[in-house]
């Protein structure tokens, strides 16, 4: 009988390791750079407490959003690949006019811009996101 057990366990976990391979993110880019938040080149980043821009690298571009009202300065920038999570969908996010939501034409999915979380449409899962660390004069976006 626990031989029995053992071998029912074992394969519950194996067909769980399977399916979780399937819900894998694969559309994103290796990225390595630094940028200088203040300069003149990124002005609108800094409007306000809720800037962002797009940067090029990843796969379709890197979002960048700064929320610098609520959190320590290292931890006031996100950046997220531009590459939609919605199953099937090949499409490019963008930042929506009102700076809280992130949203794919092709797929009508929305995400929370500080978070990447889903909001409504097809997609189940957060953005892809980068490692994002402010010393105080330069961003650092890395995987």
């Amino acid at each position: 009988m626990r031989l029995k057990l053992q071998y029912i366990v074992l394969f519950f976990l194996s067909s769980l390791s399977f399916y979780s391979c399937n819900d894998d993110f694969d559309e994103w880019g290796y990225v390595n750079m630094y940028i200088d938040p203040e300069s003149t080149e990124y002005f609108d980043l800094n409007q306000g407490r809720r800037g962002w821009i797009y940067l090029h690298g990843g796969n379709r571009g890197i979002l960048v959003v700064r929320n610098s009202g609520y959190l320590s300065p290292s931890e006031a920038f996100f950046a997220f690949e531009r590459s939609c999570v919605a199953e099937k969908c090949k499409g490019t996010v963008e930042m929506e006019e009102n700076n809280v939501l992130i949203s794919c034409p092709e797929c009508n999915s929305t995400f929370m811009a500080y978070e990447g979380l889903p909001v409504s449409g097809k997609a189940k899962r957060a953005l892809f996101s980068y490692f994002a660390y402010y010393d105080g004069v330069y961003l650092y976006i890395r995987n």
